[in-house]
C-alpha cells in the first residue's frame, strides 16, 4: 500500500452554535485520503475470484464432457445415416434387379409358349425387343437363337450364339453344343458334290 504524502491545510473545527465561537480549536488534516482499494489488494475480492473459479472449475470439466458428447453423438448420428442411405441404394438395386428378373421370367415363358406353338416370327421379334431392352441377358440370347433355328436362319442363330459367348462367358459348353448341332444342320443342307 502506498501512502502519498499530502500538504496539510489547518481548518477550524467549531463545536455549538453560530459558526466561530469561542472554543473553537484548529485541527489538520490531509486533503486527500489515499484510496486504500484502489492501490492494495483487496483480500475479499481475491478470496471470491478463487472461490468463483474453484466452482467454475467443474463446470468446464462437465462442458468439456458435454462436447465429447455431442462429438460421438454426432459421429454416431453421421454413421447411422451412412448406413440408412447404403441400406437405400441397395434396397433401391434389389427392387429393380426383381423387377428385372420378374419381367424376364415372365418374357422367356413367353418366348417359351410361342416357340412351342410354332409362331417364331412372333418369338423372333419378342426376342429381338428383349435382347435390345437387357443385352447383357443370356437367356434373351438364347430364345432368339432357338427362333432363328425354327426359322431355319441357321447363320442367323450362329451369330447369336457367338454374341452370347462374348456375353456369358460361362455358357460355353451349351453354345459349343448348339454350334456343333449347326454345323450339323448345315452339313446336311449343301449341296453335294456331283461326281
Amino acid at each position: 500500500m502506498e501512502l502519498t504524502k499530502t500538504p496539510r491545510i489547518p481548518r477550524r473545527f467549531c463545536f455549538g452554535r453560530g459558526g466561530m465561537q469561542a472554543g473553537c480549536r484548529s485541527l489538520t488534516r490531509p486533503l486527500a485520503r489515499p484510496n486504500i482499494r484502489r492501490n492494495a489488494p483487496n483480500l475479499w475480492a481475491i478470496s471470491g475470484q478463487r472461490s468463483t473459479l474453484e466452482s467454475v472449475e467443474p463446470l468446464l470439466q462437465q462442458l468439456s464432457a458435454i462436447k465429447w458428447l455431442l462429438v460421438f453423438i454426432a459421429a454416431g448420428v453421421f454413421l447411422l445415416v451412412m448406413t440408412f442411405a447404403v441400406l437405400a441404394v441397395n434396397m433401391i438395386a434389389m427392387v429393380k434387379e426383381t423387377r428385372r428378373s420378374n419381367s424376364s421370367q415372365s418374357k422367356q415363358a413367353e418366348l417359351e409358349d410361342l416357340l412351342a406353338s410354332g409362331q417364331s416370327t412372333a418369338a423372333k421379334f419378342t426376342a429381338m425387343e428383349w435382347v435390345q431392352t437387357q443385352p447383357r441377358r443370356a437367356e434373351a440370347h438364347w430364345a432368339l437363337a432357338k427362333a432363328h433355328y425354327q426359322l431355319g436362319e441357321l447363320s442367323e442363330a450362329k451369330q447369336v450364339l457367338k454374341g452370347l459367348t462374348k456375353v456369358a462367358p460361362e455358357e460355353h459348353y451349351r453354345v459349343d453344343a448348339w454350334l456343333e448341332l449347326l454345323e450339323s444342320e448345315f452339313a446336311q443342307k449343301r449341296p453335294k458334290p456331283v461326281d
